[in-house]
Order: structure tokens, then sequence, then C-alpha cells
């Protein structure tokens, strides 16, 4: 403790201690830490949280409806995450070329959407568009690659969970755990899969959602609204040392995909970007 005898030094000890403070104050960003200090869930809503923080080792951390981690739900629309990563493994489209799309729920269709506005927007029509180039065959071999349904107990057989066209919106008859779900989107931060460097920053580009300047990072997502699950995946990347990956399911009847998404803004305590 700093000690000061009275009058000249005691008016410099009052300065130092002010200086002290002010940077106390004025800590960087970057050495604070990007997980939420608390979380308060929601009614109907399950919470899976995964920290890595620099020099430090993985904490994984579950919160609200424990009870959801033993059913199986839907992926709904996170499932398009891993059909983009089979089309750019495959060479079937160019990220960046725009394709007109029409669905009721994007705001101004029909637009143009290049790859990363068709995850962003979660468009149908897109996907329904470059997929008859792609196939099941391929998809099916990229889901193995990934053991994306390793951990599925309801679907023994891959080829069964195909139902039509219109299903690959929502995966057709998968179905998967929270932590499941949560697994797959973690490991592509993780550099879980051992895919190829320009691979995976195609990919990740794809998935970019907005700049997070409130905590210097970058957000990336997927939002999935199938059979009364609402899902928002999120990760909040900083650098490849210090990230969080977030999954949020709300079963809410009064749930929906924008509250799902501000939801997760929240908690990363950044600035929910235009969803228009």
């Amino acid at each position: 403790m700093f000690q000061f005898s009275e009058g000249r030094n005691s008016a410099l000890g009052r300065y130092l201690l002010f200086q002290l403070s002010f940077l106390f104050f004025l800590t960087p960003l970057h050495s604070q830490k990007l997980s939420p200090k608390t979380v308060t869930p929601n009614p109907e809503e399950l919470i899976l949280i995964t920290e890595v923080s620099s020099g430090k080792s993985k904490t994984e951390k579950v919160y609200g409806a424990s009870e959801f981690l033993k059913r199986e739900y839907s992926p709904a629309s996170t499932f398009k995450t891993y059909l983009v990563l089979s089309l750019l493994e495959n060479n079937i489209i160019d990220p960046k070329e725009k394709i007109e799309s029409a669905d009721k729920h994007i705001p101004n269709s029909p637009r143009l959407l290049d790859l990363r506005d068709a995850l962003f927007y979660s468009s149908n029509d897109y996907f329904e568009k470059v997929f008859p180039k792609l196939g099941k065959e391929k998809l099916d071999l990229t889901l193995r690659k990934i053991g994306y349904l390793e951990n599925s107990k309801s679907n023994s057989k891959l080829a069964d969970w195909w139902i039509d066209l219109a299903g690959l919106k929502h995966g057709g008859r998968i179905r998967l755990t929270p932590k499941s779900v949560h697994s797959s989107w973690s490991k592509i931060f993780e550099n879980g899969y051992g895919l190829n460097k320009d691979l995976m920053e195609e990919w990740k580009k794809a998935l970019f959602w907005s700049k997070c300047q409130e905590r210097e990072a970058n957000v990336y997502g997927k939002t999935g609204s199938w059979e009364g699950s609402f899902w928002f995946q999120g990760a909040l990347i900083r650098s490849e040392n210090d990230y969080v990956i977030y999954t949020i399911l709300n079963r809410s009847k009064s749930g929906s995909r924008t509250g799902t998404i501000t939801r997760f803004y929240r908690l990363a305590g950044c600035k929910v970007p235009s969803l228009e």
C-alpha cells in the first residue's frame, strides 16, 4: 500500500492514486472476458456456452431448461451451415455470385443474395436453386466426413434423413440433442474438422454476421426455426485462442427468430445488426 507524508507528498499520493483508478476503468476491451458475467435463462430456454480464453483451458456451461438436453429436436435451418460446407467443398457455387431469391420471411423479397446473404436471411429458395448441382450423395459424404449424425439416436442410417427438396431447409428427418448441435457448431471455430485452411476461411466468411465493436470481436451465427424450436448459434471471436461459442434453444410459445437473435446479442454484449 502507498504511504505518503503530509503536504507536497500527500498531494502527489492523491494524484498517483487517481491515475491508478483512471487506468483501472480504462482497461482495454481486449483484456476483458468475452463471456457474460451472469446468465439468467428465460422460461423454456436452454443456453449452452463454450469459452476459450488466452492461456486458459476450455470451459463449458449449461443454463436453463435442462430437460431439453435429454431430447432430440430438428436442427431446423442450422442444418444449412453444413449444406454450405458441402457446396463449398465441392466447388458448386461462387460465394460472391448473387442469385435472385424469393422468400416471404425475407425483407424486400424477391432480392439478389450471395452466399453470406442466403445464410444470414436463411433463404430457402436460394438453397433449393443451387442444391441440384450438389445432390444428396455429395452432401451425405460431407455429413459423414464431419460426423454430423454420430450422436443422433434416431438416425441410425444416414440415408433415412432425406424427405424431399423442401425438407432440405430443416434437415428432413434429422433429430439431434442440443449438445450435439452445439458440438458441431463449436468445432468450426476450434478447427475440429481438420479441413483445408482455405475452405475453412470461406466457410467462416459465409457464417459472418457482424462486427462487435463493443467487444473488439467478430460475430458469426446461424438461425433456425422449425417445429416450435427457435435456435440461434453464435460465435464471438476475438482470436483463435479467445472466443465464446453459444447455442440458444427457445421453445416458448412466444418465441421468435428475431427474439432469439436479440437474445444472443444481449448475452454477447454487442449491438444487434440491421436484420433488413
